[in-house]
């Protein structure tokens, strides 16, 4: 009896020169995967086998009894293994997370770190058909996108599961058949986790309806997951085409537009309520904004849609008269200057030195900053100027060059009117501030 067939197999992507680690927990699905690994090894299909085996401190005695048993196991059939523990429960209450979303992190942590140390190339973990009935139910009792109701993969990035066409029944026939024991976990068939609550309390009913419900939500999982497979190759080449501009982004079909606006979130846990104000602001104008969760904040300037985290940090640092400084977003530099050459772009500046009042520093703008605009008459509000430059807000973190009596230099735009280099001006100052 075989629990996979050859083109499960091809999906996952492994050939005979790659090295797996079984994730084994001594459960029926993971010993399972782990005798026909087995097979696959000594038949010459993969090079190398290995497996790990995390001890959580969650149940006692029937944890180490798990624990013993997967030594065992492994002694028979020769695998090398590696063991560890963890104290799961003290480490979710120091997180604030679930003891059952604090167990998954903690040991797919561990099953990278020893399949990086080891040098294998994928991880295969048990994950057979009717988990995967349970998680697009879990999935669609959350309210997830297509994305979510595709389910678990085959193959997802570094880990491998052989046995999501299998069903639980053809595990536990297969098992029954090699006469293979397996180790029980209680706590399966408690209800306090929603996961237990599914396959115990809601699957059950569902079957009453339908009695091949398992394997109907699984084959409902995998036409999803081909629907959304295209969807994501289109928003890929939409990507490439788009780039931030939001009129190429307004213009995209919603399902494309929502998955390319998502992947310019810098965050993976989005809300729905995070793209709709992204997809919203879209139909804006030059200056709006949108505030996102985390602390992000959305804008839109004249061509594209910016997305960030504001981070202008108050600083106040003194200039000096030649030399270089480092500022917190860029660098600096003072220089004499026989004459005002036109700069190039807004980095460089010119000022007339005998008109500077005291010391400058290079700070923050500030809120009531005035000065008069290179070639203009009369003060106006920096702010006023940066609005008119189409700035956005989230934008204006350039440093502002100030002396005694007020803005020399806004950084990257226009020096005040009264630092302007006459015929008549004998010392020169040449300013060049560089972003990093």
């Amino acid at each position: 009896m075989l629990l996979w067939t050859d083109s499960t197999w091809t999906a996952c992507g492994v050939s005979e020169r790659d090295g797996v680690l079984v994730a084994l927990s001594g459960g029926a699905d993971s010993v399972a995967l782990a005798l026909e690994l087995y097979e696959l090894y000594r038949n010459g299909r993969i090079l190398r086998l290995e497996a790990a085996h995390l001890h959580h401190a969650i149940r006692g005695t029937d944890a180490d009894a798990d624990a013993s048993f997967v030594t065992e196991l492994c002694k028979r059939l020769d695998l090398p293994l590696c063991t560890e523990r963890i104290d799961v429960p003290r480490a979710a209450k120091e997180s604030g997370q679930s003891v059952e979303l604090a167990a998954r992190n903690m040991r797919y942590a561990f099953l990278e770190r020893v399949r990086a140390d080891r040098h294998l190339d994928c991880i295969a973990i048990g994950h057979h058909r009717d988990d995967q009935a349970e998680t697009l139910l879990l999935h669609l009792l959350r309210g997830s996108g297509t994305d979510g109701l595709a389910g678990m993969r085959i193959r997802s990035g570094k880990l491998i599961r052989p046995l999501l066409h299998t069903s639980k029944e053809e595990i536990l026939a297969y098992l029954k058949e090699r006469r293979q024991s397996f180790c029980i976990d209680a706590t399966n068939f408690e209800t306090d986790a929603t996961r237990n609550r599914i396959r115990l309390n809601i699957i059950p009913a569902l079957e009453t309806v339908n009695p091949s419900i398992k394997r109907s939500l699984a084959e409902t999982a995998a036409h999803i997951a081909e629907d959304t497979d295209y969807l994501n190759t289109l928003k890929e080449d939409a990507k490439r085409t788009c780039g931030t501009n939001r009129e190429k982004l307004r213009s995209l079909p919603k399902p494309i537009r929502l998955r390319v606006l998502r992947d310019l979130l810098p965050y993976q846990d989005f809300t729905h309520a995070d793209l709709d104000r992204l997809d919203a602001l879209l139909r804006g104008n030059t200056g709006d904004t949108a505030t996102l969760k985390n602390g992000v904040i959305a804008w839109l300037d004249a061509d594209d849609l910016r997305i960030g985290k504001p981070e202008n940090k108050p600083f106040s640092i003194p200039v000096p008269r030649q030399g270089c400084i480092k500022l917190p977003k860029g660098t600096l530099s003072v220089e004499t200057a026989e004459y005002a050459a036109i700069p190039c772009s807004g980095s460089d500046a010119y000022l007339d030195a005998d008109r500077i009042k005291g010391g400058v520093t290079a700070r923050n703008l500030r809120i009531g900053d005035r000065f008069t605009p290179l070639g203009m008459q009369g003060t106006k509000l920096l702010s006023d100027y940066l609005t008119d430059r189409k700035v956005p807000r989230f934008e204006r973190d350039m440093p502002v060059l100030c002396d005694e009596q007020g803005v020399v230099w806004v950084a990257g735009y226009t020096v005040d009117e009264r630092m302007r280099v006459t015929a008549d001006s004998k010392h020169i100052l040449h300013y060049h501030y560089e972003e990093d």
